[in-house]
């Protein structure tokens, strides 16, 4: 069960912000808040600093399906036809 409230008429609805300007807050009108447009770092993308925009704002992700073939894949790295080493015995 909940109650809801509504305000009387005439009333504005109004919340509480923090800014640079109000380091203690103030109440204000949310129609009269602006919002600046964030643009991402101009910063390679292992940075920490893309990190968090992209934890903040949502990353783009962009899958590659493409596969090296096997038989490239042997001639880049032939087999090695000697029996695997183990530790400990010489």
């Amino acid at each position: 069960m909940s109650i809801e409230r509504k305000a009387p008429p005439g009333t504005k609805k109004l919340v509480w912000r923090i800014t640079l300007d109000a380091r203690h807050g103030k109440w204000v009108d949310p129609a009269t808040i602006v919002r600046p447009r964030v643009e991402a770092p101009e910063k390679d993308s292992s940075t920490w600093a893309m990190s968090s925009f992209d934890l903040q704002y949502g990353a783009d992700i962009s899958e590659f399906l493409d596969t090296v073939p096997a038989d490239l894949l042997d001639e880049l790295f032939p087999p090695n036809d000697e029996p695997p080493k183990t530790a400990g015995k010489r």
